[in-house]
């Protein structure tokens, strides 16, 4: 059985540096890990990912990790990859130019456990919320907002309704 666990930080417009400590967070899924959770760190799009390092294990149970993000990175996006999930793509400032635009999209999926997950390209399944995992867009401030995950709750609310 895949141990999942659903990632919480970094999120789509983390920017951390290199090197630096930080602290990696999930929630986990049901029912829970009960083996310690990898924690990786990858390069590139999400279709086309490269293992940089092993960042440690959380062990079975635990929601976080710190982790160290290694000296002399290359300025890119990067996504962190907990048991068999993957973070938003992320920045991670080191050397050379830090990337401009958008973030890559594609790849990788993974379905929260609840209709209090999701993102702006979130759909609602019988089981909880499916996150592509690939925004087109990050907010550019608190205040924007998307009808994809007031939907997604809804729906996902409404299918735990009709089945009671």
């Amino acid at each position: 059985m895949a141990q999942q666990a659903y990632p919480t930080l970094p999120v789509a417009n983390t920017v951390w540096n290199s090197p630096s400590n930080v602290t990696v967070q999930w929630k986990l899924g049901t029912p829970p890990a009960t083996t310690a959770l990898a924690v990786d760190l990858f390069k590139g799009d999400p279709s086309h990912q490269t293992l940089v390092q092993k960042l440690g294990s959380g062990k079975a149970g635990a929601t976080s990790l710190k982790v160290e993000i290694p000296a002399k990175l290359e300025s890119n996006w990067y996504s962190i990859r907990i048991g068999d999930s993957y973070s938003h793509p992320f920045i991670i400032k080191g050397t050379g130019p830090v990337p401009t635009g958008h973030a890559p999209t594609g790849g990788n999926n993974s379905t929260a456990p609840t209709a209090t997950g999701g993102n702006n390209n979130s759909s609602a399944t019988a089981t909880g919320i499916k996150s592509t995992n690939s925004p087109t867009e990050a907010p550019s401030s608190a205040s924007s907002t998307s009808a994809g995950p007031v939907f997604a709750v809804a729906a996902a609310i409404a299918a735990v309704v009709m089945t009671l």
